[in-house]
């Protein structure tokens, strides 16, 4: 990636002298931005372009570059490619649309180019982007002219849509945030996020990083990646929906809908998800300090209203505003003009017009290791104090970065001040105190983002019994009952006593091998919903209730499935007690295979009481899953109630995430309920639905859950 960001020299091809001609954007913003390098413009009509010649052809070089950029219409950028090829220029930006993103004849072209890059080694970012920005050399080659210039700074962008790259990055500007690089993915047929991001997270002139996606190549990947990141990276995936849960066939997947799944999945990689690009602009005002690592704040306004606001703003963002330390205290008080002053927090600093007050405070709260952050709600300013409150703010700021204590500022004066923190403090300011307050929560997200979990011997399965089982099935669909508690027992997952049975007879046969009471069930391959069609009954205390409840059941097979299905009734034991939750797994198109726990029985989707994880996961994580939900804290023990067995939970979690990995043809895993017991050891299965598809070979998503081809919105 390096050679993307710093070429020596760059060949623009597709300029001519046209005053509408594309080419000539990407030539006038690289002089704009100061680019060092040797600029060569190409194009059939020759001529002069800002001073530059037009070479007439790639070919007439006279010299090879380090990376070309080409604009021409589609249907030429095969051929100016292989010329790049033969003439050893090895990276190469296709900013020209007209491939996949509209239909098959530009998928030709597109697969064309694919080919070339094969047979030529080449590295390709495009087709359909706007190229690459680097502002640290000057390199600026989208074709849209930037205007404003980029300031040079510390954030970096990832987009798959060049526009959305462009809109961001003024803006930026205008918010006093500087770009430090720049790629438009467009088609990705090349080049893709993960490669990219990696480059950028090891790039010392990058400290944020913020992409924009339509579609992911690897999720998996992504989560690898950012799992190890040590700047903060946000994410913006707009193109999610609820396909998942249109088509859900248990209860799994309707929990883990494709927006949940993005949200487990960016939690659990420290990924920073946000849902705007103004979400964005605000978390990125604080890029270059230190993370929040706690939550006490102190916060220092002169307007009594922007403290009440901001500590409204605490409540909400989980922030403590700790008292002052008495010291601190007690010399606000002899400060105060009215010494009616309350030196509380928020500090109201209003009838202080002694700016050197606010640098005495600071430097103790910079001091103060209880202290995690600071917020200076700076103003309101008056014409005769303007510039002893400005050397004020920039001492404050001094303070702050040399003592390594995150500082937001909120200006609640006139706009006239923010253009002073932005542009003589390099300082980038929040218009609210609201704003300010959830950045500084964004920040703390980032400090505590999870850590690489330590390596972990794999959960013991009975994977020959399992594969076994699997082979016999040659459909695809949801396994028998039997087939799938007999899936469930070979993970080690214990499972509430059970036969099977075909008759009325064997139904009483079983339902005394096992003792009453006893509960039935009707199990056949299209009945995906047994309670509410009627095909489970409890309480069931002798022969005679099984009887009725046998001939029950052969009614609802009669007038529930379809004409000619085989079915069978399975008998349990009933467990009585407890509490109901639900263990399930399903393969997510983007992260492959992901793990739900919450609530279980009749009550999962109405309570919706859930938490997800990408497979593989720790014991350690399985348990962080498990107390996210409410269920799994009235579990861990509540007012008195003993605690259940979480260990053998976490087992099962672990086992069953397990199973995703190794096994992809399990599409689906619906547990529930299993059944919990305060104050006892052991868990107890009581219900399983197992989806599989038609085998290994013909899944898409696989392990590693990449999606297939068609699936995918490349689109920029």
């Amino acid at each position: 990636m390096k050679k993307f960001f710093y070429p020596r020299s760059v060949a623009v091809v597709g300029v001519s002298e046209n005053p509408v001609n594309l080419g000539r954007g990407i030539i006038l913003n690289m002089l704009q931005a100061g680019y060092q390098g040797k600029i060569y413009p190409v194009g059939p009509k020759g001529g002069r372009v800002y001073g530059l010649p037009i070479l007439p052809h790639i070919r007439e070089l006279p010299e090879p570059v380090d990376l070309a950029a080409i604009l021409t219409p589609a249907r030429f950028v095969p051929q100016v490619v292989e010329d790049c090829g033969a003439l050893g220029i090895d990276r190469v930006v296709v900013e020209s649309g007209g491939f996949a993103e509209l239909g098959e004849q530009g998928q030709a072209l597109q697969d064309e180019i694919a080919l070339l890059i094969e047979r030529y080694g080449l590295r390709l970012i495009g087709p359909n982007g706007l190229g690459v920005v680097n502002m640290e050399v000057g390199l600026c080659l989208p074709f849209s002219q930037m205007t404003p210039m980029p300031r040079r700074g510390n954030i970096s962008i990832i987009s798959q849509s060049g526009g959305v790259a462009m809109h961001l990055s003024a803006w930026m500007t205008r918010e006093g945030l500087g770009l430090n690089k720049f790629v438009s993915l467009g088609n990705k047929l090349n080049v893709a996020e993960n490669e990219v991001l990696a480059y950028l997270l090891e790039d010392p002139g990058t400290q944020a990083v913020y992409l924009y996606l339509e579609g992911l190549e690897d999720g998996r990947g992504l989560l690898e990646t950012a799992r190890r990141a040590r700047k903060p990276v946000y994410l913006q995936l707009p193109n999610v929906g609820e396909e998942t849960a249109a088509i859900s066939y248990s209860h799994t997947a309707s929990l883990a809908s494709d927006d949940q799944v993005v949200e487990a999945a960016c939690r659990q990689a420290g990924i920073i998800r946000v849902k705007s690009q103004y979400e964005f602009l605000v978390a990125a005002k604080l890029t270059g300090q230190p993370p929040v690592t706690g939550d006490n704040l102190v916060v220092l306004s002169r307007s009594g209203g922007e403290a009440v606001l901001a500590a409204y703003a605490c409540r909400e963002w989980g922030f403590r505003l700790p008292p002052l330390a008495p010291r601190l205290a007690d010399f606000l008080m002899e400060s105060s003009r009215s010494k009616i002053i309350k030196p509380t927090n928020p500090v109201d600093l209003g009838d202080i017009f002694d700016f050197s007050v606010y640098s005495r405070v600071m430097a103790e709260l910079c001091q103060d290791p209880e202290v995690h952050a600071v917020l200076l709600n700076y103003g309101p300013v008056y014409d005769p104090e303007r510039e002893d409150a400005r050397r004020m703010a920039r001492h404050l700021v001094k303070q702050a970065r040399e003592a390594d204590k995150p500082l937001a500022v909120c200006i609640c004066a006139t706009l006239e001040e923010e253009e002073f923190f932005r542009e003589e403090l390099s300082f980038p300011v929040f218009h609210f105190p609201g704003e300010a307050i959830r950045a500084l929560a964004i920040s703390r997200f980032f400090a505590r983002r999870p850590r690489l979990p330590a390596e972990k011997k794999r959960p013991r399965l009975s994977r020959d019994k399992i594969a076994m089982l699997l082979s016999q099935q040659t459909s695809h669909g949801f396994l028998p009952l039997n087939a799938a508690l007999s899936l469930v027992t070979y993970l080690g997952i214990p499972v509430v006593g059970w036969q099977t049975a075909g008759s009325r007879d064997e139904t009483l046969i079983a339902a005394g091998n096992l003792g009453y009471p006893v509960c039935l069930k009707l199990a056949a391959p299209s009945l995906i919903h047994k309670t509410e069609a009627g095909a489970v009954i409890l309480d069931l205390y002798s022969p005679g209730d099984v009887s009725a409840a046998f001939a029950r059941l052969e009614k609802v097979a009669h007038q529930t499935l379809p004409q000619g299905e085989v079915w069978e009734v399975v008998v349990m034991t009933q467990v009585q007690g407890g509490e109901e939750v639900i263990l399930g797994a399903r393969r997510d198109r983007n992260f492959g295979p992901v793990l739900v726990f919450g609530a279980g029985g009749i009550w999962t989707e109405t309570l919706e009481d859930v938490a997800l994880r990408v497979a593989p996961v720790t014991r350690e994580e399985a348990l962080d899953m498990i107390l996210e939900t409410k269920i799994g804290r009235i579990l861990q023990g509540v007012r008195g109630r003993p605690p259940a067995d979480l260990d053998s939970l976490c087992r099962a979690l672990t086992t069953l995430s397990q199973l995703m990995v190794e096994f992809p043809r399990v599409q689906e895993v619906d547990l529930n309920p299993v059944r919990v017991f305060p104050g006892s050891k052991g868990i107890l299965t009581l219900d399983a639905r197992i989806r599989v598809g038609q085998g290994v070979e013909n899944q898409t998503a696989g392990a590693g859950g990449n999606q297939a081809p068609e699936e995918i919105n490349n689109t920029s």
